[in-house]
């Protein structure tokens, strides 16, 4: 068995995060109209895709699941439906708030599983709009993370891991 692994990604593979976003969607999107589906992935291989840095998660040379960021900012994470709830979908947000410093989110309001997901990673919504970022109908929970924790938490993390002592001066 191959250890789990993360890997940034290009457009010559944005057909399967494609295929991984589809299948994603229809398992857990189920407030989602058809035309709908067709029109986000038309968007996603259009524009999406291509605006955000991709990370895959492969585990025995299969897929299990994508994420996509922009500074800060969590913009996509999609699993393959087989792999829900096998802890893959953790991997991709330590890595994100880890690794990349993400500490923000959008999520459908619909869509409770990946509220309940998010909030028990940490985050708290901040910003409520009734519809998405394509201008449907959709409402959006705009959800963050303290910063300033995450920020001080990789500071304490860089200083320990140069072993950094406080010095007193003058005594």
């Amino acid at each position: 068995m191959t250890p789990a692994k993360i890997k940034k990604v290009g457009p010559s593979e944005h057909h399967v995060l494609l295929t991984v976003w589809e299948a994603s969607v229809r398992a857990s999107h189920d407030f989602l109209q058809e035309q709908d589906i067709e029109d986000y992935r038309s968007l996603l291989a259009s524009t999406y895709l291509n605006r955000v840095d991709l990370y895959l998660l492969e585990e025995d040379n299969q897929v299990k699941g994508f994420i996509g960021l922009s500074t800060g900012k969590i913009q996509l994470l999609f699993i393959e439906p087989k792999a829900f709830r096998r802890g893959y979908g953790t991997l991709l947000i330590d890595f994100a708030i880890k690794k990349k410093g993400a500490y923000q989110v959008d999520v459908n309001s619909q869509n409770v599983n990946a509220y309940q997901f998010y909030k028990q990673a940490g985050f708290r919504i901040f910003r409520k709009f009734e519809f998405d970022g394509a201008g449907k109908a959709y409402p959006v929970w705009c959800m963050t993370r303290n910063k300033w924790e995450i920020i001080t938490g990789a500071f304490i993390n860089f200083r320990n891991y140069f072993n950094f002592k406080r010095y007193s001066y003058g005594t």
